[in-house]
């Protein structure tokens, strides 16, 4: 494997990619579309985010099990990751925004199906159809704000861009238990039929994106090189890792909660939210001045010393400590790794690139699910939070394989 490390703040294409997104925008992201773009991403993850925490409840009170729950959360992330690299060639090659607003459609139409989940099958096939058309949006949104975003500021446009995920993991899951508990599941699906609903309605106000028509020599041009961007490969390989570990707390946080005797997890969700809102304009801006591998080792570390607290944590104070760790964590790491897998790909390639970088993101956190629901069976919650603690040293083992802790070229 040849010698990588993260590109400071310009690829080799930087200069192209510049003039071709954004002429004589080089200086600022704070455009229109890229507000537009934040809205529409965090009503589309404020749908999901209100049922991902209540869905492991949810598959209990229609007969289901723990191993049930690892299936149903991970067909989701699957199903995800199977249409990215498709959702990359489409963006690339026919219209970024027409996938995106078509995937929005599609979501709303199949949060409507919810409300005849009524079963484990139906429920486990309805995830499915649910992450197909998430992938297919959030594919074409991503790539889309790459465009939006001039190089030497990638790193920290997509921190600010990543804020909009994180300020819903907020307010979501509060939303959610509360309609949960107010009312009934049925009004939580109502609930994320209308977010999905005015994410379409906005989607409908970005500016068409132009694609640059790019002629191809013919050589290495087969299906898989289509699919898959070779150049994103090693900042996705270490986000797959991490990833496994990020599904852990997405997809256990609630049961192991309630093992722990603690009621309102929501606090949890809500303490790892606020610091990633914190730290990811911090570390994009510490990245794009040259540190994004700094970035990563302290993230690393502080990611690894928050699933050693969610492990030993038997009451709320507890609970919190380690949202806020896990959050700077994954804070830092996050957007500094979705920039450098794009930071080296030509524009007519982003879309190849995005969707190589979420497909591996997706199969970590569905793997993962599909592990920690055996271990958690066979043992504990807690025996699976410190088994995390895993694929976090294989990440951090990748991180040095690739030369990442370098000095910057």
């Amino acid at each position: 494997m040849e010698d990588w490390y993260f590109v400071p703040v310009k690829s080799p294409n930087a200069s192209k990619t510049d003039k071709v997104s954004r002429p004589g925008k080089v200086d600022s992201f704070w455009t229109r579309d890229f507000i537009l773009l934040c809205l529409v991403n965090f009503l589309m993850f404020v749908s999901t985010q209100m049922l991902f925490p209540n869905i492991p409840l949810y598959v209990l009170t229609i007969g289901g099990d723990s191993r049930n729950v690892g299936y149903i959360m991970a067909v989701y992330t699957i199903s995800a990751m199977s249409i990215r690299p498709a959702a990359g060639w489409l963006v690339d090659k026919y219209s970024r925004n027409l996938v995106m607003i078509a995937g929005i459609l599609l979501m709303c139409l199949t949060c409507l199906l919810y409300y005849w989940a009524d079963n484990i099958a139906i429920m486990t096939g309805i995830r499915v159809l649910h992450g197909l058309v998430f992938g297919l949006a959030s594919t074409a949104i991503a790539t889309i704000v790459v465009d939006s975003v001039p190089v030497s500021r990638l790193n920290e446009g997509m921190g600010y861009f990543g804020l909009t995920s994180t300020l819903s993991m907020a307010v979501a899951p509060v939303i959610g238990f509360w309609l949960v508990g107010n009312f009934d599941y049925n009004m939580l699906f109502t609930g994320i039929t209308a977010m999905t609903g005015l994410a379409f309605l906005s989607s409908w106000l970005v500016k068409r994106v132009k694609i640059p028509d790019v002629k191809h020599n013919g050589s290495g041009q087969g299906l898989l090189s289509h699919l898959v961007e070779k150049s994103a490969l090693p900042a996705a390989w270490i986000m797959f890792l991490l990833a496994a570990v990020y599904g852990a707390l997405l997809c256990y946080i609630s049961l192991y909660a309630v093992e722990r005797g603690i009621d309102n997890v929501g606090l949890f969700f809500t303490a790892i939210a606020l610091t990633m809102f914190v730290t990811r304009p911090i570390a994009g801006r510490w990245a794009d001045s040259g540190g994004a591998n700094q970035v990563l080792l302290a993230g690393h570390l502080v990611i690894a010393a928050g699933m050693f607290t969610t492990g030993i944590s038997g009451t709320m104070n507890g609970f919190i400590l380690a949202g806020l760790l896990n959050g700077i964590g994954f804070g830092a790491c996050m957007p500094v790794l979705q920039a450098q897998a794009v930071m080296r790909t030509p524009i007519h390639r982003r879309g190849a690139a995005t969707g190589t970088f979420f497909a591996l993101f997706d199969l970590g956190i569905g793997l993962g699910t599909i592990l920690w629901g055996y271990i958690a069976a066979a043992s504990s919650y807690q025996i699976m939070y410190f088994s995390t603690l895993i694929p976090l040293a294989l990440a951090l083992g990748l991180y040095l394989r690739f030369n990442l802790y370098r000095a910057q070229a």
